[in-house]
């Protein structure tokens, strides 16, 4: 429903506008924002037989639409409803028989009598908002979606700020699991002969990033220096999927 229409109702039925969350997107990746939403019965008729349903209307804006209401998937199947575009016929089954609800060719022929030109719309997709969270990691960006209302865009950084520290900015902050709710260990049987490996060469770059990410955990408490000459395995450079550089 558009707010032409709307505005046409009387000021009862208007208060009954209820605000929604969801944004539609057009066909043209286009994204508009309802007005409202509007539950309102609706009476298909062909002057004999009649329906009665209650439809939920999105409120639209629209500086010159083509129709007043617009009836969705959702109503058509609330009416159990069959349309024929082609014949422009609406087969609607009612309490006393199954009516053919025709098109007012007259109002058609008006709408078509001076047909537009059709022009090629080159629509700018709204682009997602890198949020900064904590100022003291710039870095660290939040991805939020252009789709949110302001006032759920405000609520939901306010909900971040106030869990600030549920977040890990660096690798001190990740305290790691308890053992006893989890643990890890080799199962090595007693009779195998523990093997140092042969030494593996890295290149320059990734011994580079090797020994930066060594040192972090080592800064962080994560991982700690032994002596264990009997079994000693290479490190190993697992590629990131985002990003470059890779992981120990």
């Amino acid at each position: 429903m558009y707010r032409q229409c709307f505005n046409l109702l009387e000021e009862k039925d208007r208060r009954h506008l209820v605000s929604v969350n969801s944004p539609i997107m057009g066909f043209d990746q286009s994204i508009e924002y309802p007005l409202g939403q509007l539950t309102f019965p609706v009476t298909l008729s062909d002057g004999t037989h009649s329906r009665t349903e209650d439809v939920d209307f999105l409120v639209m804006e629209s500086p010159r639409p083509s129709y007043d209401v617009i009836l969705g998937r959702e109503a058509i199947g609330d009416f159990n409803a069959n349309p024929y575009t082609t014949h422009e016929i609406l087969e609607v089954p009612t309490p006393t028989w199954v009516t053919m609800i025709y098109a007012n060719h007259e109002c058609h022929v008006a709408d078509i009598k001076t047909p537009p030109n059709k022009v090629l719309k080159v629509m700018t997709q709204a682009e997602p908002e890198k949020w900064v969270l904590n100022g003291k990691f710039p870095k660290h960006t939040i991805t939020i979606g252009p789709t949110l209302y302001n006032t759920t865009l405000l609520a939901l950084k306010r909900l971040l700020i106030n869990s600030i520290d549920v977040f890990a900015w660096t690798l001190a902050d990740l305290t790691g699991v308890p053992r006893f709710k989890a643990g890890y260990h080799l199962k090595v049987k007693p009779t195998f002969v523990p093997v140092v490996q042969k030494r593996r060469k890295m290149g320059p770059d990734q011994a580079k990033a090797c020994k930066k990410q060594v040192q972090q955990l080592l800064d962080a408490g994560i991982i700690c220096t032994i002596h264990h000459q009997t079994w000693v395995a290479n490190p190993f450079m697992v590629p990131r999927q985002m990003g470059n550089g890779g992981c120990v």
